[in-house]
This record gives structure tokens, sequence and C-alpha cells, in this order.
């Protein structure tokens, strides 16, 4: 796969400052790895923390999930983010909206295990209450429902801050 490239062959990384911490020097161009854009130039720990962390950390970073979408143009055209963060937005959005009985609690949720296209995912409440374990079911079509609800939120949120008259903090 030939990556696309607004940059110069002879341009170097280490003349940027990293675009998602925006405080160190960049050493690396970063780029996505399913639709090959470069997304820019990053530092080795975003670098690193991007390719190697966990994705669900990642996207809760200011700026991660904008980084992945804005810098790639396959992801934003199809309003997608790469395959390795897919799951990761379904586990926070479970996380954030399931919950068993009344409890108020977050859940934590991690998947079990993926068959005929669903992906089964084990949600766990601890509290004064007891201990609560239940499951819930994901299949393809919701997956990308979800992250395309991530995405547009994600969009949305950036240009409720870039909007003229736009309150500070907005968005």
């Amino acid at each position: 796969m030939q990556y696309e490239s607004p940059r110069r062959r002879s341009t170097r990384a280490d003349d940027y400052l990293c675009r998602l911490c925006q405080k160190s020097q960049a050493s690396a161009w970063d780029h996505c790895h399913e639709h090959g854009h470069v997304r820019g130039p990053l530092c080795g720990s975003c670098n690193t923390r991007e390719g190697k962390a966990t994705p669900y950390y990642f996207l809760q970073l200011e700026g991660g999930a904008l980084h992945l979408l804005l810098g790639c143009r396959g992801c934003l055209e199809q309003r997608t983010l790469p395959h390795r963060f897919h799951l990761d937005v379904v586990r926070a959005h479970l996380e954030q909206t399931e919950r068993h009985g009344r409890c108020r609690r977050q859940p934590y949720a991690r998947e079990l295990e993926h068959a005929h296209g669903v992906h089964r995912f084990q949600l766990e409440c601890s509290g004064w209450h007891a201990v609560s374990n239940w499951t819930k079911d994901v299949t393809a079509s919701e997956v990308t429902a979800l992250v395309r609800a991530f995405v547009d939120a994600a969009l949305a949120a950036q240009e409720g801050r870039h909007s003229p008259g736009a309150a500070p903090g907005a968005g």
C-alpha cells in the first residue's frame, strides 16, 4: 500500500511539534494502517500511546479520536475509526449506558467472546449491594452504528469548539 502524504519526502517529522500533545518535538509521521493516509507528526510518547496502548484509553485522551479522524481522509469519509478501536467504543458505550436494576454505579465491561457476528460482553458492577454480573450481546451492525455515533459526536464537538461565536469551553 502506498501512503499518501501531504508532506514532501524531505520533510522530517522532527521539524514539527507533536500534533496530539502540542508540547513535544515530533519524532515520527503517524499514519492510518487501514487507509494509508498520513495523519501527522507525533512525538515518541504519543506515537507509542496511539500504536500500542489500549485503544480504550487512547480514545479518552483529549484530541485522540479527532487525531484519528481528521488525519485520515479514509476514516473521515467513512465516518469510522481504525478497526482496532471499534470494540473499545462499544465497551465505553456499555459502561456509560448499561445498569442493573436501580443501581447507578458504572459497570466494568469486557468482551467474553465473538461468534457468528455477535460480540458478547460481560458487565460487572460491585458495590454495597453485592457483585452483579450480566452479559450483553452486540451485533456487527450495532458495532458499526455505535462507532458512527461516536465519530459523529466527536466531529460535532470539534465543530462546536471552532464555530464562530461559540462560547469558550463549548462543545
